[in-house]
């Protein structure tokens, strides 16, 4: 099969490039017991290949591996399953990482980028969360303070002693759940110890406490939700309610779907990564770790490619992501003459 692989693919430079690459952090993933287990520098260069190819789903990577040559080359004729795909690439956050870092002291070391000064990209990716299921903070502090109202309109209803009390004091009781609680349950130890009455109008009064109960007990669920929505929010002003940690943000698109930003409006466009594919802050970093550096290894097999054909200029600069966590490229000079925000 070695012949089948042309002598200037793209696989045999990723191949290459992971080859050289110090991956002892990948070698301690493997236990020294149990079966004998996949190879994860394996692993990392199949993953790696197929997200430069704009395939980012473990059970079509699994697919890639029974029928195209180059995955079957790059794998050595192993086929590990979905599950065992998506299981390395969920353990390795911290190593991919690393090996991100080295690939981009490679381009650096060989003339292709300047890592003398960075710029940021404006450009945003959407979460995988549902944009109908939004908490925004200035809705739930305005529905919390009706509620609030509406709490302390039916405790004075049930019980005249807090009416009373309310009266006096200049300022309303805050209430929380935990004193709503308190107020159930003496209201119904006061209605069980009440003796027993033929009396129609005490029987009708004592339907209506118990309705008043019913209805200040879901009040007092609706607070605490209210309360632990606006403890999730903490200092942002909304979250999803299918990924607390995705915020709501105006992307920068206009009705053409053009959003500015070069680097990362190429990634976003050109490899088909205009969404998040998972949930939760740590899996969303790891998978984008995992893009940006195929991202950077399809810019320098590119290069490694043209210097072969004697077509490498030094001075030719190309953008790379040099810090995916905190969206930053490197120094760039592009054809179109775009730039991005130098950093202070």
């Amino acid at each position: 099969m070695d012949k089948d692989i042309a002598e200037n693919s793209l696989v045999r430079i990723l191949n290459a490039i992971v080859d050289s690459l110090n991956s002892d952090n990948f070698k301690k993933l493997c236990k020294e017991t149990g079966r004998c287990p996949y190879h994860p520098e394996m692993m990392l260069k199949v993953i790696l290949y197929a997200y430069m190819n704009n395939v980012y789903s473990c059970r079509k990577i699994e697919q890639l591996l029974l029928r195209d040559i180059h995955y079957i080359w790059l794998a050595g004729y192993e086929q590990p399953d979905f599950i065992t795909i998506n299981r390395l690439r969920n353990r390795v956050k911290d190593e991919i990482n690393t090996v991100f870092t080295r690939l981009v002291l490679i381009p650096a070391d060989r003339g292709f980028v300047s890592l003398e000064v960075e710029y940021t990209d404006g450009a945003k990716i959407e979460s995988r969360a549902n944009k109908y299921t939004f908490v925004r903070r200035k809705t739930e502090e305005r529905n919390r303070a009706k509620l609030l109202n509406k709490i302390r309109v039916l405790l004075e209803q049930v019980d005249e002693a807090i009416a009373q009390e309310n009266a006096v004091k200049d300022t309303p009781v805050e209430f929380t759940p935990a004193m709503l609680s308190d107020t159930v349950n003496e209201l119904k130890d006061a209605l069980e110890h009440a003796p027993q009455t033929n009396d129609r109008e005490q029987k009708k009064v004592r339907r209506q406490k118990k309705k008043q109960i019913k209805e200040l007990q879901a009040y007092r669920d609706k607070l605490m939700e209210y309360d632990t929505q606006l403890a999730t929010l903490a200092q942002r002003n909304s979250y999803s309610g299918t990924d607390p940690d995705a915020t709501f943000i105006r992307m920068k698109e206009d009705a053409m779907n053009n959003e500015p930003g070069a680097v990362f409006g190429q990634m976003k466009y050109n490899m088909a990564y205009r969404h998040f594919r998972h949930v939760g802050k740590d899996r969303v970093a790891m998978d984008f770790a995992f893009f940006a550096t195929a991202f950077n290894l399809k810019k320098l097999c590119a290069k490694l490619a043209k210097a072969g054909n004697g077509d490498f200029a030094p001075n030719n600069r190309t953008a790379v992501v040099v810090s995916p966590t905190a969206n930053m490229i490197s120094e760039y000079d592009l054809a179109d003459g775009s730039s991005g925000t130098p950093v202070p």
